[in-house]
């Protein structure tokens, strides 16, 4: 395949790329957890909750919210569409690494002198 046509190539997987990097809706780094507390009691076992958590990095420290459950489905729902999003920006940095250094030869190695 000649230069021109991975060049046109690459262009136009780039274009498609970054033409889905865009959200559907709200976005938001972190996880969510879904869980439950058992106690053993007098009675027998006791099953509290279920409690949603969502966790996230802030300037290098990990901040926990209590959430509940209609809560915890648009955040559900945001955390996907930010990884989808992130994914989506991963594969057209990548493009745009391609095609940049498609371009430049780079710098000339030296000769290791004799």
């Amino acid at each position: 395949m000649k230069q021109h046509q991975i060049m046109d190539r690459l262009i136009r997987r780039f274009h498609a790329t970054a033409g889905r990097v865009h959200p559907d809706g709200y976005i938001l780094q972190g996880s969510l957890v879904r869980r439950r507390l058992v106690r053993e009691t007098a009675e027998g076992t006791k099953v509290y909750g279920p409690y949603y958590l969502w966790t996230r990095k802030v300037r290098g420290t990990t901040v926990t919210r209590a959430l509940d459950a209609q809560t915890a489905n648009v955040v559900r729902d945001a955390i996907r569409r930010y990884r989808e999003l992130a994914r989506k920006l991963d594969q057209t940095r990548v493009l745009s690494e391609r095609i940049i250094l498609f371009f430049g030869s780079g710098v000339p190695k030296r000769k290791r002198g004799s």
